[in-house]
Formats: structure tokens, C-alpha cells, sequence
């Protein structure tokens, strides 16, 4: 299927591995102009390298962010505006907040939590739209986590800070419609990511078990018996931002395997 990316200029955050790095590569597969950022410029760079080895349709940009400051994140949309003078997609993500459970984490942790799965949002959902506004186009995708419908006991700060997230798209959907801009969230469980596998140590220390069982213990959750690959979750991001998902609005969507259902 053309999904009419060609051209179009996205913003991924959080994207020097993991679900975001996936999420750039499956758009630069689509012939977009594809900006990653996160944190660390030697990891950015060594991904922007991979990413042009391995899809040559697209071009492929970084430029630093730290996601807890709001200035960095000024910076970044500075960049885009200077070098692109538009926007046409966002993917937003993050690294986790730190897991554990409720009474294991400072007052400082559930803080950090704050700024990084909440408070960024807002501040990234806000400059990207004054850059989709005037063109009357746009696609916002924010990659969130099931634990908005059903939680994890070991990553409580995911489950309560990244709550703010369901006002957050559905206020943004109905502000931005008019102006031909659709926003959803995704809400993933169990990808294969680095991400999961610290959860899955995580849970192999608390139950005395190894990873690979941990690792098992987690799939069997899952009414699909499986974990999803990054691929999976990036096509289902790269269709909400295509031209072909352009009535998709105010929608949070389980990836799941029908973990939520049970």
C-alpha cells in the first residue's frame, strides 16, 4: 500500500533504538525526511547511520533533546523550523520511566516520571502544532503503553504518569481538527525491545526466576501467545501518519495481543 509519505518531514523522538528507532526507519521506508533525536549525540549519530544503510528511500537528519527540559525541546523545534520550515508528522516516544512499584520509588522518581512521559508531551505536542497549523495538515502519533488500560505491578510511575496522555490526545484531536490534523496514541505491550527486557529483569529479580522464564511468564499473558516485533508496532504508526489514515482521530489503540482484554 502507498501511503503518500513521500517527501513528508517527521520528527521521532526518543528514536536511537527501541519502538522510535523502528518507527523512523519503517517512515524513511515510505520516502520521508525523517528527523530522530534523543539524549546522546554518539548514539543519534550511530543511529542515523544504520538508518541510511538500511533504507535508502528516505533522508535521514538528527539533533539532540533532552525531553525533561523544555528549553532542549525549544532547540529541536528551532532546528526543524530553521532547516525544514515545516512539520508534517510527529512520532512522539520516550524512554520509560524508572521502574518498580509504588513503594519502591522516591518522591524524585515519580518527579522525573512527570517530566519525562507528561509534561514533554505537552511541550512537544505544542511546537510541532505551531508548526502544522499554518499548512493545515498533520499527523501526531505518541506511542504510550497498555498500562493505560490495564497496569504492570513492577512500573508504577508508567502507570500512573503516563495517564495524562488520554486528556492530552483527545483535548489536541478536537482543538486540531479543524485545521486537518489528526491525533492518536498507541498503546503497546509486549514489543522486543531493550525496554522490555529490563522489565523482564526486573521481574526475574522480584520472583527469584531468570529472564528467559520472566521473558516467558510475560508472553503468557498475552491471549496471542507471542510478543509483537518492532516492525509490527512501526507499520501501524507509519499507516496513523499516512495520508490513508486521515479520518483516524482522538483514538488510543491497544497493541497488544489481547492482553488488555483478559
Amino acid at each position: 500500500m502507498e501511503l503518500g509519505l513521500e517527501g513528508k518531514v517527521a520528527l521521532v523522538t526518543a528514536a536511537s533504538r527501541g519502538l522510535g528507532f523502528a518507527c523512523a526507519e519503517a517512515l524513511l521506508r515510505e520516502g520521508a525526511r525523517v528527523i530522530i533525536s534523543s539524549r546522546n549525540e554518539e548514539a543519534l549519530s550511530r543511529a542515523a547511520e544504520r538508518l541510511r544503510n538500511t533504507s535508502p528511500r528516505g533522508e535521514v537528519y538528527y539533533h539532540t533533546v533532552d525531553l525533561t527540559d523544555p528549553g532542549s525541546i525549544d532547540r529541536l523545534f528551532q532546528y526543524v523550523r530553521e532547516s525544514f520550515g515545516k512539520l508534517h508528522i510527529l512520532v512522539y516516544s520516550t524512554g520509560g520511566p524508572k521502574p518498580g512499584g509504588f513503594f519502591e520509588l522516591s518522591y524524585e522518581d515519580w518527579v522525573e516520571a512527570g517530566r519525562l512521559v507528561g509534561l514533554s508531551a505537552v511541550w512537544v505536542a505544542r511546537r510541532a502544532a505551531e508548526l502544522m497549523i499554518p499548512q493545515r495538515w498533520g499527523r501526531m502519533v505518541f506511542i504510550g503503553s497498555i498500562t493505560l488500560l490495564k497496569p504492570y505491578l513492577e512500573v508504577a510511575t508508567s502507570n500512573v504518569m503516563r495517564m495524562p496522555l488520554v486528556g492530552l490526545v483527545r483535548t489536541l484531536a478536537l482543538e486540531l481538527a479543524p485545521y486537518g490534523i489528526t491525533v492518536n496514541a498507541v498503546l503497546p505491550s509486549l514489543v522486543l525491545t531493550d525496554r522490555i527486557k529490563e522489565l523482564a529483569a526486573k521481574r526475574a529479580e522480584m520472583e527469584g526466576t531468570s529472564v528467559e522464564e520472566a521473558l516467558k511468564s510475560m508472553t503468557r499473558e498475552i491471549p496471542l501467545g507471542r510478543a509483537a516485533q518492532p516492525e509490527e508496532f512501526a507499520s501501524l504508526v507509519a499507516f496513523l501518519a499516512s495520508e490513508k489514515a486521515g479520518f483516524i482521530t482522538g483514538t488510543l489503540i491497544p497493541f497488544d495481543g489481547g492482553r488488555s482484554l483478559v
